[in-house]
């Protein structure tokens, strides 16, 4: 198993930064390499558009000089409102060309609806009117005050006013400095409400009072930033892990903590402490994820930081040492593709190349490629790019950009790293690192391996109440053993995929022959709590974890694999504990009464999804595949492997989950249907990484993938939808029955959403299908969806219809996640202790939760960025072997319909209009490149298209043109 896309060079690096924006790299490398016209010959229109863009730049940006922070005011005592009069006005008029500073910023957002992305997550929330802001993306910094939220194609888009008069808009991640009430909102309700050039002369006169505030703070800020330049200056050796190996965390407060003695951070020291740590990126990184949340940075090692100054060295000073390793370098990737070419359909391997060694110096390069190539946002200036791009433009073989890009190709043609593993970084937060951040698991409420007084509790074979449990230390004994209930011979189905390990729950159903018209639905789930203890070293670890992680190419389990830990995963023969779910529900789908148990089950049935849905007659649907193969994805199901009395159960099961589905419905459940892209790496046990040596190896062959697309309905077909409507019932189960004792929990709460235009629910209400599924370009253009977030109310889930003061919570997969242990031990302690009910205080459990939020967003961000990283490779390979002209290639191309997904954008750098698109039939996003202005796309409208380039990668990408 390939733990981590990293682990090939663990020794090497600990990766973390974003990938730079690839038009501020280009453009950056095309006026660098601007040739100069002969004498007496005209300039191409290449070299013309050049010139062109970088002498609007140029000017723009002096233009904007002058009305920088800490620029002398004209001898007037209006001369500044003057001034910044004529900078509102002329950032209003609308053929006004951006700065490069802006154009960076507007070339690599993306203010397009998309409901898997990282942001709509956690549905981002709004920025109150009148806060401060400083923006950064891709290497731009700006600093304003927000003036307006307005929904825009199904997501809020804000609109701050920036120092240099521009009303322009952004997305809350991309704030990194936040200062509520900055500006009274009185004051920012008079700024006018859009950018446009008839600005009244009351609204000039309100955004200059604004930016006269927002100057006054710059300078401030610039103040106190050159007052504390020799304290700020050794903050890197004060903060560095003591181990030159290794890295290490710091939050803005934290560093701002080494140079204030008093109880409180003056604004402008926090601020100053902030731009600092972002301005030196060779020894700071960015968490890039949701910064304003979690305002963390990387501390880079010694050693790394030692790696990039000793290659930027060898660089300035032309070192021969780079001449030996540039010749080297092109041997070796020629080698590489030829060996590529050549075993192209052939199944991974490797060898060593004996005829190659790598020096020391030459080492130290290979570990500075490897620290540059990373799996982050760009909001610092990347100090990787300028030796990266000589030392690339020295090899002299890669036609594309130079810059982080080319560090994975690099390293996989130098026989560093294996062309199967992914550059997604794939990390978690370590236990330390949770525990440091006051996330500790309590160690001092639960320290005895005895909670409860009642008599069924004085066992001899217990130790004495006295005897703490040590962090190595399970449970001697189940203690709720006398409170389980014990289903006896009652099946219970355990449905899941064909290749799943982790088996968290399962059902069975109980007929009531006085109630006809009820039933009691059962949900079985795994107990590790009944071994397991919150003091226990491997529940701290899980708190590190939060997750299973489940890769294309592997998983890691969140529980490991110990003797204590083996007999959870149900579908075992004989005896095993479980917390039971249980739902009393009438003809309508109601829950009309409900208990929660430990329990004993003893006949667990182990059944397959497909093998189930064959045998009630329940197709899959919402799946395809676009380039076939669905046989190799999908085994052979088998309804003869579904005995007769399971198919009549989970009949009886499917009628009673399709009573609460049309339920939830009633009371208002909405979801969207979306496609996604995924694929399947045949070859699971891939090649062990080889460890590092000073020889390269020599790669050959590549895994045998496999693409489909599946739509979000999914979940709702068949045996599945069976499974999640009961984990549905379990789940609500657990947040009645905490809030019922009134013990604080940590629910997923769903708010309504938001019409933004009217009529546009009740539309959306009357076009979704029986399971409540709308179709993804209705939503986006009719309503803003409501945050989701966890949250310690029992408050509703609009998405699912799940009431206000219910509660939605996590309690179904113990084995897999650790909000549901959490839930388990909190019910368990109840029980046990029904005088002191409450084994988690409050305050823990809303770090909790709000680290769960943070958590939960980025590592979908990270399975995303990995999924499309091997979609974009499949599709590259596919193409690589159906050349153009081939029927299969026609076929495809025909099929190429591309949803537009917002407006056009400018690009300035290129001089063309282009739009974010969803591929629907292949689950892929995309860019429609060179538009011209007067073709304007309609969101939502529907364009015939071919692909221009793809470009797998940290930030995978794909252009495409109208056909």
């Amino acid at each position: 198993m390939h733990r981590h896309g990293a682990s090939r060079l663990a020794d090497i690096a600990s990766t973390s930064s974003a990938a730079l924006s690839r038009t501020t790299q280009r453009h950056a490398s095309n006026v660098a390499r601007t040739p100069k016209p002969s004498r007496g010959k005209r300039l191409s229109r290449e070299t013309y558009d050049r010139v062109e863009i970088t002498a609007k730049g140029l000017v723009s940006a002096a233009a904007k000089k002058q009305n920088k922070a800490g620029w002398g005011h004209p001898q007037h005592y209006e001369g500044e409102t003057r001034r910044l009069t004529e900078a509102v006005k002329s950032a209003a008029n609308p053929h006004r060309i951006p700065t490069p500073e802006l154009q960076t910023l507007l070339a690599s957002q993306d203010l397009s609806f998309d409901p898997l992305s990282t942001e709509n997550v956690a549905r981002q929330q709004q920025l109150q009117p009148g806060a401060f802001v400083e923006i950064r993306r891709a290497e731009s910094s700006q600093r304003g005050v927000v003036v307006q939220n307005i929904p825009e194609n199904g997501v809020w888009t804000t609109y701050s006013l920036l120092s240099g008069g521009e009303l322009w808009p952004h997305r809350h991640s991309d704030v990194m400095f936040y200062i509520p009430d900055f500006v009274d909102r009185d004051l920012v309700s008079r700024c006018g409400t859009k950018q446009a050039s008839s600005l009244s002369e009351h609204e000039i006169a309100a955004r200059v009072t604004v930016l006269k505030r927002l100057r006054n703070f710059e300078i401030a800020a610039e103040h106190s930033s050159k007052e504390m330049i020799y304290q700020l200056r050794d903050l890197y050796d004060k903060l560095r892990h003591p181990d030159p190996d290794k890295a290490a965390t710091v939050t803005v407060e934290q560093a701002a903590r080494l140079l204030i003695d008093g109880p409180q951070i003056p604004l402008l020291t926090r601020f100053a402490v902030h731009q600092y740590l972002f301005a030196k990126s060779r020894y700071f990184t960015a968490e890039t994820f949701n910064f304003l949340a979690r305002p963390v940075f990387a501390v880079r090692s010694k050693q790394d930081v030692q790696t990039i100054e000793a290659v930027d060295d060898m660089v300035a000073r032309r070192d021969p040492v780079l001449d030996g390793f540039v010749e080297k370098a092109k041997v070796l990737v020629r080698a590489a593709r030829k060996r590529e070419q050549d075993t192209w359909s052939e199944p991974p391997s490797y060898q060593v190349d004996d005829s190659t060694t790598f020096t020391p110096a030459e080492l130290t390069i290979l570990r500075f490629f490897r620290i540059a190539l990373r799996n982050n946002r760009m909001t610092q200036r990347d100090p990787f790019l300028p030796s990266l791009s000589y030392l690339s433009k020295r090899i002299g073989l890669y036609e594309t950009d130079y810059g982080p890009r080319i560090a994975q190709p690099l390293l996989v043609e130098l026989g560093v790293m294996p062309p199967w593993v992914d550059p997604v970084e794939r990390v978690h937060m370590s236990a330390e690192e949770n525990m440091s951040g006051g996330l500790a698991l309590l160690s001092s409420r639960l320290t005895r391996d005895e909670l409860s007084s009642s008599s069924a509790n004085t066992s001899a074979a217990r130790p004495a109440p006295s005897v703490p449990l040590g962090p190595e230390d399970f449970y001697s004994r189940d203690l709720a053993d006398h409170l389980r209930h014990d289903f006896g011979n009652t099946p219970v189905y355990v449905i899941d995929d064909f290749d799943a390990n982790e088996l968290d729950d399962g059902i069975s159903v109980e007929r009531i022959p006085s109630e006809p018209e009820h039933a009691w639905l059962h949900v079985h789930v795994a107990d590790p709590t009944s071994v397991l203890p919150p003091t226990h070293r491997i529940a701290r670890e899980a708190l590190g974890q939060m997750s299973s992680l489940y890769y294309l190419d592997g998983s890691i389990p969140m529980l490991p694999d110990l003797p204590q830990l083996r007999g959870l995963s149900l579908g075992k023969t004989g005896e095993q504990c479980v917390m039971t779910f249980s739902g009393k529900i009438d003809q309508e789908g109601n829950i009309v009464d409900y208990k929660v148990t430990p329990s004993i089950i003893r006949n667990a049935q182990k059944l397959r999804y497909n093998d189930v849905s064959e045998a009630l007659g329940s197709p899959l649907g919402g799946i395809h595949f676009p380039f076939g193969g669905d046989e190799s994805l999908f085994p052979r199901s088998n309804a003869s492997s579904v005995g007769e009395s399971a198919v009549d159960d989970l009949r009886f099961v499917q009628k009673i989950t399709g009573t609460m589905v049309k339920a939830r419905v009633r009371n208002g459940a909405m979801e969207y249907n979306w496609p996604t892209a995924t694929v399947k790496i045949h070859s699971k046990s891939l090649p062990e990484v080889p460890p590092i040596t000073n020889r390269p190896y020599r790669w050959s062959g590549f895994p045998k993938l496999s693409f489909r697309v599946e739509e979000t309905r999914l979940q709702e077909s068949g045996a599945r939808g069976i499974v999640a409507e009961s984990a549905r019932m379990a789940n609500r189960i657990a947040s009645l029955w905490l809030r019922d004792r009134d013990i604080p929990a940590i629910r997923r709460v769903s708010h309504p959403h938001m019409e933004t235009i009217p009529g546009g629910s009740q539309r959306l209400m009357e076009a979704r299908d029986e399971h409540g599924f709308v179709d993804y370009s209705l939503i986006h253009q009719e309503v803003i969806l409501g945050t989701v977030a966890y949250e310690l109310t029992p408050g509703p889930h609009a998405v699912l219809g799940v009431a206000d003061g219910e509660g939605y919570m996590r309690a179904t997969s113990p084995l897999r996640r650790f909000l549901d242990i959490v839930t388990h031990w909190q019910i368990k302690h109840a029980m046990l202790t029904p005088d002191a009910p409450r084994l988690f205080p409050t305050e823990w459990l809303q770090n909790l939760a709000d680290h769960a939020n943070w958590w939960e967003s980025r590592q979908k961000a990270t399975l995303r960025s990995h999924t499309m990283y091997w979609s974009y490779k499949y599709l590259e390979r596919w193409l690589v072997e159906h050349k153009e002209g081939s029927p299969e290639a026609e076929q495809f191309e025909r099929s190429l319909v591309a949803v537009v997904t917002n407006v056009g954008l400018r690009n300035y750098y290129h001089q063309y209009w282009q739009s974010p698109c969803q591929i629907w039939n292949l689950g892929l996003k995309g860019n429609i490149i060179r538009l011209e202005p007067t073709a304007a796309l309609k969101v939502g409208g529907r364009v015939h298209v071919k692909i221009d380039s793809i470009e797998p990668g940290i930030t995978s990408s794909m252009s495409l043109v109208r056909r």
